[in-house]
């Protein structure tokens, strides 16, 4: 199943969410910089609940002061519960850095926002150097890509489908959710359209997974942890199911993966697999060596919502290795 929201801003000002046919979702601008606040927010935060759609507010990322910009966006949200996105892309003068977004997306949550998106497209991605993102979805932040195929048309008449090129991974993301057009015909004038492969219910699990932050909390507690071996031979692949990090119906905190070996260094690929994003992240190359300490292939917690951790042997498949999972209960 694959339901389908617009991202709306002052640019649609009268837009009626009631005319809107094919939005199962809503995701409405807020705030640009700590200079603009969106004048029909509101009055869509209030339709939205209104007609019981999930509702996703943005924040255009410019180069002030990152607190700044968080305490602005806090300032105008309504209700800091509502999961936000960020929107990292070019304007005017400015290109957001990797840097200015993460410092974005810690302020933000230092500011009580729960921040959970980031609309990152692909070609910004490249222009940036296509660094790696893992560092993103360690903070519990799931990726919006963009790519526009073209057609006419309602949503589902555009929408180029689940294995579309907007889908595929980039910087060790899947994509949560896919921008696939900006000229899609609802309400009564184009807009942005957005897909997301799963229910409703889906949805607004993957967008309120936790309280998770990337970091450890005061008030995670009971530590668990477990450990395993990891199989020998060429090609051979092994499966870890550990607590999904910061969801769940038992409360699961922070939970980190790592990886040690014995008697030479030991080559795998680790994959990982997500609540609502599929393969999520990918590192084809991982090098574990008896002479170094465990190997953290996320370099962090694990991204929220994961589901399970494929092990595939590569290089010098006989090595001994073991896998460590380590969690928080909060």
């Amino acid at each position: 199943m694959t339901i389908f929201g617009p991202d709306i801003s002052s640019y649609q000002s009268g837009l009626s969410l009631s005319r809107l046919a094919d939005a199962s979702f809503v995701i409405a601008k807020t705030t640009e910089g700590t200079y603009y606040t969106d004048a029909d927010y509101q009055a869509w935060r209030t339709q939205s609940a209104q007609l019981g759609k999930p509702f996703v507010w943005y924040h255009f990322l410019s180069g002030e002061s990152s607190t700044a910009q968080a305490q602005h966006t806090a300032a105008n949200v309504g209700d800091s519960s509502l999961p936000g996105m960020l929107d990292a892309e070019p304007a005017g003068s400015f290109s957001p850095s990797l840097d200015q977004i993460l410092a974005y997306l810690d302020a933000a949550r230092s500011a009580g926002l729960n921040l959970r998106l980031i609309y990152l497209p692909r070609w910004y991605w490249e222009q940036i150097g296509s660094p790696d993102l893992s560092p993103v979805a360690g903070r519990g932040v799931s990726l919006v890509s963009s790519v526009y195929p073209g057609g006419s048309g309602g949503p589902a008449n555009i929408y180029p489908g689940d294995g579309a090129a907007g889908w595929q991974p980039y910087g060790g993301m899947t994509p949560l959710i896919y921008q696939f057009t900006n000229q899609a015909s609802d309400g009564g004038q184009p807009l942005d359209y957005n897909a997301f492969r799963g229910s409703t219910s889906e949805l607004i699990s993957a967008l309120n997974p936790g309280t998770g932050t990337g970091a450890p909390s005061e008030d995670d507690d009971m530590p668990v942890f477990a450990t395993g071996v990891v199989a020998q031979g060429n090609g051979a692949v092994t499966v870890v199911l550990p607590p999904p990090a910061n969801y769940g119906s038992a409360g699961w905190g922070n939970v980190w993966f790592s990886l040690g070996a014995d008697f030479g260094t030991a080559n795998v690929r680790v994959a990982i697999f997500t609540h609502g994003q599929g393969w999520s992240h990918v590192y084809p190359d991982v090098a574990v060596s008896a002479a170094g300490d465990r190997v953290n292939p996320v370099g962090g917690p694990l991204p929220t919502g994961v589901q399970k951790i494929s092990i595939t042997r590569t290089a010098n498949p006989d090595v001994p290795l073991s896998y460590l999972v380590e969690a928080v209960h909060r």
